[in-house]
């Protein structure tokens, strides 16, 4: 039996992550300690300004940590079924059988300068499992050991893709 472990694209969506993720960490840690809205030096209920900062500088970072732990999840595929570990808490891990999917579709998604390949996993219409060869460069690797029928290419614009992403859409045979 073949296992197939996936491997981060340093210079792709997993390395663009990381960079955003450390950037936007180095910017809350100066915000916090030397700059003029630092939390020891503001009274946040009558600074308003200092309040909306905070909480955008906030948001960003869970915004990149949520895109981290859902976009870039370390995939184990093997002839019985398919593994997606999260990359901040490996407690978390989703397996499942190859026959507990449907089938699969191949999927362009667009980045700004490129699109990239996609597999989707479906059942009952929706997306139960997604790798990206933008995330991945043993892409291929993973693809070649789904255990299931494929249903070729399939191409939606990049509204269809976030609505079917988040679950709002069905993805029809």
């Amino acid at each position: 039996m073949t296992k197939v472990y996936s491997k981060y694209k340093l210079f792709g969506g997993f390395g663009l992550l990381i960079g955003l993720n450390i950037l936007i960490g180095f910017g809350t840690f100066k915000l916090l300690t030397s700059s003029k809205i630092s939390y020891d030096k503001v009274d946040f209920i009558n600074d308003n300004n200092a309040l909306f900062a905070y909480s955008v500088i906030i948001g960003l970072n869970l915004l990149f940590l949520i895109l981290l732990a859902t976009q870039c999840k370390f995939v184990i595929a093997d002839n019985n079924g398919i593994t997606f570990i999260n990359p901040l808490i490996p407690i978390l891990r989703n397996t499942k059988q190859w026959t507990d999917f449907d089938y699969f579709i191949l999927v362009e998604e667009a980045s700004r300068y490129d699109t990239h390949e996609a597999v989707w996993l479906i059942k009952d219409e929706r997306i139960k499992g997604r790798f990206s060869s933008f995330y991945y460069v043993n892409y291929k690797d993973l693809k070649n050991q789904i255990k299931i029928k494929g249903h070729g290419k399939k191409h939606y614009g990049p509204f269809e893709q976030i609505f079917a992403l988040l679950g709002l859409k069905r993805i029809k045979n």
